[in-house]
């Protein structure tokens, strides 16, 4: 896994719905991706020799909000730390661009509580999203 290299940039449509259908999410209609990847506020793939294998992005308005979203690691490609350097890369993104009193935020599985906890995420139960169905 040492040719996984992380590039800043958005994945094309299909390398988007490559990803999320390797690690079972739903797919959306093809135009409300394009929508949404060219709203995004900052893109990192993960690739091997030029194979899409991760992604994450930002959302959020640019300067006081951002919710990080999208976290995803093909699942032949899972325990290599890929994660790990997406959300490193996204965070250094988060440094450099917010100020203090940001929110930056983001939704996660229990299974994945002490993944984003090393990055300093805490759930609170308290500020509950809360989502429309």
């Amino acid at each position: 896994m040492k040719n996984i290299l992380l590039k800043q940039r958005t994945p094309s449509i299909a390398e988007y719905i490559q990803l999320r259908t390797s690690i079972g999410w739903k797919i959306l209609p093809e135009d409300k991706i394009k929508a949404g990847l060219e709203h995004s506020t900052y893109c990192i793939c993960a690739e091997d020799n030029g194979k899409i294998v991760g992604f994450g992005r930002i959302v959020g308005d640019g300067a006081t909000v951002f919710y990080i979203q999208d976290i995803m690691v093909m699942p032949s490609y899972q325990k290599h730390k890929i994660g790990t350097r997406i959300m490193e890369n996204i965070m250094e993104y988060m440094k450099e661009h917010s100020t203090q009193g940001a929110i930056i935020g983001l939704i996660a599985i229990s299974e994945l509580d002490g993944f984003y906890q090393k990055f300093g995420f805490a759930y609170n139960e308290h500020n509950r999203f809360y989502r429309y169905n």
